[in-house]
């Protein structure tokens, strides 16, 4: 591939353009601005940085810590003095194949570093880099395609609310279980009344239709005034079908009223009423 040339204003040799030395005698190539010190190519006219003019009369500004004029490399015919280096910005070492390396590697910034950061908060560059990350995404994206995706994010985001909103999304309920409840009260199938193993006392016995608790209440006719404890009560014990309980202290030669009382689980109730006779 051709490159362009330039040649040396102190030799002639031909070096490639933009090369800061002479390959031939070590000659600076390059024109430093004296308002900016930017490095310009031979034969520039104007600095490229920031426009002052390059003209031989400006090039002869001294330099700021010795007072002395710094070098014309432009001017034919100039031979180097020493082979001291030049600390001001922007040269090199007199000479020398090495141009200053910093103001090399940054040539978009006119021969100069750039600035670093200035510093900031913690995370402030990482904010920054992530945003100019997306801003470089969004500029190289297709721009029918990115309005597609802000479409349906945007749309998407709508329907869910709407969806929630109107109940058209239903989510999951917790399922309950519902005992129904029996209101069937227990059948008395029968009842009986026998004399108890003592003088004063008698047995009373009936039979239900389904597991229930046992009671009686009684007492001297037509009164019955007094009750027996509950016996197997179906919330505790499950109830029982054949029910007996004992009176005693009864008074001979008597006629005493009674109810049979059986409740189930559900807390229906049955009943049964009648009479009997006490003996000697």
């Amino acid at each position: 591939m051709y490159q362009s040339t330039d040649p040396c204003p102190h030799c002639g040799a031909q070096n490639l353009r933009g090369t800061w030395v002479c390959a031939h005698c070590g000659n600076t190539l390059l024109i430093y601005c004296p308002n900016c010190r930017a490095g310009n190519a031979t034969g520039s006219q104007y600095c490229q940085s920031c426009g002052s003019p390059l003209s031989p009369t400006t090039q002869a500004s001294t330099h700021p810590a010795t007072g002395q004029p710094y070098p014309q490399y432009t001017q034919p015919g100039y031979q180097a003095p020493s082979q001291q280096p030049y600390t001001q910005a922007g040269y090199g070492v007199q000479g020398s194949q090495q141009p200053y390396q910093g103001y090399q590697q940054y040539p978009e910034y006119g021969g100069y570093p750039p600035r670093p950061f200035a510093g900031g908060a913690p995370g402030v560059g990482m904010l920054d880099g992530f945003v100019g990350r997306l801003k470089q995404i969004v500029v190289n994206t297709n721009p029918i395609l990115l309005s597609s995706l802000v479409v349906l994010v945007v749309g998407l985001g709508i329907f869910l609310l709407l969806a929630f909103q109107f109940h058209w999304i239903k989510t999951a309920q917790p399922t309950t279980t519902v005992t129904a409840t029996d209101k069937t009260p227990p059948v008395i199938l029968t009842t009986n009344v026998e004399p108890g193993a003592t003088a004063n006392s008698a047995i009373i016995s009936w039979v239900t239709d389904k597991d229930s608790s046992s009671q009686v209440e009684y007492g001297l006719a037509p009164n019955a005034n007094a009750y027996t404890p509950i016996q197997d009560d179906p919330t505790d014990t499950g109830g029982v079908k054949t029910h007996e309980v004992t009176l005693t202290n009864l008074i001979a030669h008597s006629t005493y009223a009674y109810k049979v009382i059986s409740i189930d689980k559900d807390g229906n109730k049955a009943e049964h009423t009648s009479e009997f006779n006490t003996i000697q």
